[in-house]
């Protein structure tokens, strides 16, 4: 998991990243004290939390925050401030929490509790954990796996939104491959296949012959949650499920009656 946090008063910056290593202590965090070198780090791997003071130098904190969510639309923002004057903009924003100074590590604490976007403890206390509101993405040790191919990230995908549902070899052909050649749908289950191994996860899968589905049991999920009723859950979900997908529309229009 990756922090911004941006603070223009060094001694001040110094005591935010402690109280957020302190709420947070597996987390990277990016600590900046200008919003030159902090716009400079966007072009890096994604950010999931920026904690952002109202008065940076000569650019205002709600500015940075719109800046920052042009580039990682599912990033959390928290505001850090002396200043209640802000706080509307920041919630017109979609800000998650607006903290008043002093920070202090119950008030990082709380802030997490409201993330809109990211369930923090989840992806941290958990070796595997699948998303799937927003970008699907699969994260083990609160890493992303990038070591899926295309097409077995979307098989795997396509058996997660089956929400444990065994499915046949014909019904994903049809969903990802357009009925091309049975080829690509065994080399997407090999890569899948090989790729959980490497993380000994393999057993989330149900395999069968001509038949793979996913054990809900094994899987942390938002979805799953989601579907369990769970409140967090219900909270992080804001309209949007396996974006890059098209045959995820159909549980999206389930989702967003």
């Amino acid at each position: 998991m990756r922090i911004l946090a941006v603070e223009d008063e060094v001694i001040l910056l110094k005591h935010l990243t402690g109280r957020i290593h302190e709420a947070l202590p597996e987390a990277e965090i990016l600590a900046f004290d200008n919003t030159d070198d902090t716009l400079a780090a966007l072009s890096g791997k994604e950010i999931d939390i920026a904690f952002l003071d109202i008065m940076i130098g000569n650019m205002n904190g709600v500015d940075l925050a719109k800046k920052i969510k042009a580039v990682y639309p599912g990033c959390d923002i928290v505001f850090c401030t002396g200043y209640s004057d802000y706080a509307l903009q920041a919630f017109d924003l979609g800000a998650s929490d607006y903290l008043i100074k002093p920070i202090t590590k119950e008030k990082i604490e709380h802030a997490l509790s409201m993330l809109r976007q990211t369930n923090v403890h989840t992806i941290q206390e958990q070796e595997l954990y699948i998303r799937c509101f927003g970008e699907f993405e699969v994260f083990y040790c609160g890493e992303p796996v990038i070591a899926f191919t295309k097409r077995s990230k979307e098989l795997l995908a396509y058996l997660v939104d089956k929400a444990g549902a065994v499915c046949t070899s014909a019904d994903i052909s049809n969903a990802i491959f357009k009925s091309s050649s049975d080829s690509y749908l065994r080399v997407a289950k090999k890569d899948l296949i090989k790729i959980l191994s490497d993380i000994e996860q393999e057993d989330i899968l149900i395999k069968g012959w001509g038949k793979l589905g996913i054990n809900r049991e094994k899987v942390q999920c938002d979805y799953f949650d989601y579907l369990d009723g769970i409140p967090s859950a219900l909270n992080q979900y804001k309209g949007v499920y396996m974006r890059q997908y098209l045959w995820a529309q159909a549980t999206l229009s389930r989702l967003n009656p």
